[in-house]
């Protein structure tokens, strides 16, 4: 849980499709069209962040697919900060921590709750404790008036964390993003819009998803 909202949407509830033994070919074929899926997830997200091709364009990896640190349906943690801490430092540091570190220091700050944890905790857990074994400074409000300031900001910090209010409607690269707060890493842009990692994965974001949702945007002192 964040700060911003008494809702938590901490995981994505990713379709779990039940079929008969005897439905062999159908599921064969599901399973196909879920492979389909993401590939042509992947192939969109490459185009997109192709920023030899075009102007206004920066990110700072060209990884597409992270672990998801729990922080993905069924496990159902609603770690969603843990999970962008640890996608902010393998983008940042280059390091990928461990996993069951991440959800051993999430059980940690949270007394073993499943219910999530206000920024101003995790803030203080971070700086104090660090996740993973790895502590920060700190970290400072960036300043959100316009597209400008968010686009200098990735650049010069490469990967920042997002705090997310969705209301019912709500998407994150035209999926549907449930209700409640959400926290995310935004490691870069492409004019449509910012490359937005979550749920173990990249979403191209349209400015206008961007905006309609966001509540706070951090720069990470690590």
């Amino acid at each position: 849980m964040v700060s911003e909202s008494p809702s938590d949407l901490t995981f994505r509830k990713l379709p779990v499709r039940r079929v008969a033994r005897v439905l062999v070919i159908v599921a064969l074929v599901v399973t196909g069209i879920g492979s389909y899926s993401q590939l042509q997830h992947r192939q969109q997200i490459v185009s997109a962040a192709n920023c030899d091709q075009q102007e206004h364009c920066f990110r700072s990896t060209e990884q597409i697919d992270f672990p998801s640190f729990g922080n993905v349906y069924p496990s159902n943690l609603s770690d969603c900060l843990f999970a962008a801490a640890a996608d902010w430092r393998i983008i940042v540091r280059h390091q990928i921590p461990s996993s069951a570190d991440v959800i051993a220091d999430y059980r940690r700050a949270t007394g073993g709750g499943h219910t999530g944890i206000d920024s101003d905790t995790f803030y203080n857990y971070w700086i104090r404790h660090g996740i993973a074994g790895q502590r920060i400074h700190g970290w400072h409000a960036i300043n959100m008036v316009g597209v400008a300031d968010v686009e200098s900001a990735v650049r010069k910090h490469k990967a920042l964390l997002v705090i997310f209010l969705f209301h019912d409607g709500d998407t994150v690269g035209g999926v549907d993003a449930g209700v409640g707060g959400h926290a995310a890493i935004i490691d870069g842009y492409s004019p449509k819009g910012p490359f937005v990692v979550t749920w173990g994965t990249t979403y191209q974001m349209t400015w206008s998803e961007y905006w309609t949702s966001v509540r706070s945007l951090y720069a990470v002192e690590g």
